[in-house]
């Protein structure tokens, strides 16, 4: 009885740690599940354009539109933005909205490439122009990709999903 109940115990404390929240929580570390708060913003890539959004941490999902090499081995990406509903199920907004997210380093190109889906946690750090259109730029923090997978092959690329680290900085 003893031993069926530390067991259940386990499994209770038990959680997927590189699943980030909707709010930006994170559970890490080894043992029991802790939860470390980083606060982020509630605005839309389109409120991250106002001058007091500089600075606020926001956590933001979307697919890749494009992939871009920058000066100084930075690497910067082009999101379509998206949001999660109720059942944590994908929602594409009928006007679409971009967002620029940037850090150093190069993300393993069989994990990132076009169409791929992302949350992004950082840093609103200013705003360029894409397709003519200011929108917001984020320093990245944490990048965590979405699988393209229903079922199959965890083995296969297309299937993985947790956080990413670049390959180099």
């Amino acid at each position: 009885m003893l031993c069926a109940c530390a067991l259940l115990g386990a499994c209770a404390t038990s959680v997927d740690r590189n699943t980030p929240s909707a709010s930006g929580e994170r559970r890490e570390g080894p043992g029991p599940a802790r939860v470390i708060e980083r606060p982020v913003a509630d605005l839309s890539p389109g409120q991250a354009l106002a001058p007091s959004a500089l600075g606020m941490r926001v956590r933001w999902s979307g697919g890749i539109q494009t992939i871009e090499a920058r000066e100084g081995g930075r690497q910067c990406f082009t999101l379509l933005h998206a949001t999660f509903d109720a059942r944590q199920v994908l929602q594409w907004p009928r006007d679409p909205q971009y967002f620029v997210a940037c850090g150093p380093g190069d993300y393993d190109r069989n994990l990132v490439a076009p169409f791929t889906l992302l949350s992004i946690g950082g840093r609103v750090v200013g705003s360029q122009q894409v397709v003519g259109q200011p929108v917001p730029v984020i320093e990245i923090e944490e990048l965590y990709r979405h699988s393209d997978c229903v079922q199959g092959s965890e083995q296969s690329p297309e299937c993985y999903a947790g956080e990413l680290q670049p390959e180099r900085p």
